[in-house]
């Protein structure tokens, strides 16, 4: 009858946990619901809401707003001069005197300013792309941080059951003199260790809600409910001769040194015109007053001239010099892509040594874990019945914990190292 009543009081306490357990999952299904965002989603909100990537669209326009300004003549130049002291013609005095000219830059002058504003706008274009590659890593490595916690925090909250079923196999024994209440204050050790790194869970996901929430530009303290599947490990296509060739045509980085130094090249263009013949056309008229001392033919005509003139660039010394100035800077941008370049590839082997390192350790935790779980029954067979081995099932739990935790750890590092590699190569 007395094992009867300790059946029966262990029974009732397993199911009240199981009750309040399914309580929290209620709990959170509701608020994972309510608050649930995709990846996709949120990276859309960066592309319409992130500051930087507003900041630097409008200088993108206000750069292609520069085409108007080079793209025009110089202002045509008008005088009207009175003179004080009459000067006397044939035909009469002047009394006024217009003067309007327009000057002309040599040819091709004005497209090619306008073709080196085209080109550094497509460079400050290319950074848009660059800071969008850079955001969505961020957002994405967050989000992934977010749902390997909310699994890490599952994962603790089932083992929280399995500590207490032992917790209460520990009392039973007790009770029955073949266990000690060591056993039982070991096994609350561990229930309060685990209740205390739930707390650090969620005061770790308020800081990726921060990360993710400020590059979107919600609310701070808007939560994020990962939607996205992640149950199996990131799927990584790798190959690096690809990587490169599509780094070098495509990557936005590479592309704004292109832009960069066609911007160089054409400034070049620039400054040879600059450096040829500006040729000026107008015309004077001046206003003549008829004579009143005598009648000649054509009295009192104005006076009507057309001209012609010529600036010749004499002094090429600042242009020979800004030449190589700007061959200096062409060289120096080559050099930057490559560096560039050779960064990114050095990354990229990184980060797919990352994944396969993950990958290996996927490998080994299921082994682990399968081998755990067949030791534990074993230890927990043997406590039960002949409250023996408490400190082996201890020790055999915890390492199943770990190595679960384990387990999930290294499937967010085969989605943080993909990340890591879209944000080189997938634009």
């Amino acid at each position: 009858m007395k094992i009867f009543k300790k059946s029966l009081k262990l029974i009732n306490m397993f199911f009240n946990e199981s009750l309040r357990l399914a309580f929290v999952i209620f709990t959170l299904l509701i608020a994972y619901h309510t608050n649930a965002q995709s990846l996709d989603t949120l990276l859309q909100q960066v592309v319409e809401h992130n500051p930087q990537l507003k900041s630097l669209q409008l200088e993108y326009e206000a750069e292609l707003l520069k085409q108007d300004q080079v793209s025009q003549l110089p202002n045509p130049e008008i005088g009207v001069g009175v003179p004080i002291l009459k000067p006397e013609t044939r035909l009469g005095p002047q009394m006024m005197m217009v003067s309007v000219s327009q000057m002309f830059p040599w040819f091709g002058t004005l497209k090619s300013k306008e073709n080196v504003v085209i080109a550094m706008s497509k460079a400050k274009y290319e950074r848009i792309s660059a800071l969008k590659l850079e955001l969505f890593s961020q957002v994405k490595k967050a989000y992934y941080q977010i749902y390997f916690l909310n699994e890490k925090s599952q994962i603790i909250t089932s083992f929280l059951q399995i500590y207490k079923t032992i917790e209460n196999v520990a009392l039973a024994k007790v009770e029955s003199g073949q266990s000690t209440t060591a056993d039982v204050l070991r096994i609350q050790l561990k229930l309060q260790e685990l209740n205390q790194e739930l707390k650090l869970i969620d005061n770790q996901k308020n800081d990726y809600y921060a990360i993710i929430n400020q590059l979107t530009h919600q609310a701070i303290e808007t939560v994020i409910n990962p939607t996205d599947a992640l149950e199996q490990p990131a799927i990584l296509n790798f190959n690096l001769d690809e990587y490169r060739q599509k780094i070098n045509e495509h990557h936005p980085l590479m592309l704004k040194i292109d832009q960069q130094i066609e911007a160089s090249k054409q400034q070049q263009t620039v400054n040879a015109n600059i450096n040829k013949p500006t040729i000026g056309v107008g015309v004077d008229y001046s206003l003549v007053n008829p004579r009143t001392d005598a009648n000649p033919t054509n009295n009192g005509q104005d006076i009507l001239i057309p001209k012609v003139k010529v600036s010749i660039p004499l002094y090429r010394k600042s242009y020979k010099a800004k030449n190589q100035q700007e061959a200096k800077y062409q060289e120096s941008l080559a050099y930057q892509k490559q560096s560039l370049e050779d960064k990114m590839m050095s990354l990229l082997l990184q980060y797919k040594s990352a994944y396969d390192n993950a990958i290996l350790k996927i490998d080994l935790n299921n082994q682990q874990i399968k081998t755990t779980k067949m030791a534990y029954e074993v230890l927990l067979a043997n406590y039960s019945s002949k409250g023996k081995g408490f400190d082996d099932l201890l020790q055999i739990q915890n390492q199943l914990l770990a190595y679960k935790l384990a387990l999930k750890k290294q499937k967010l590092m085969t989605y943080i190292a993909v990340a890591n590699i879209d944000r080189l190569t997938d634009y």
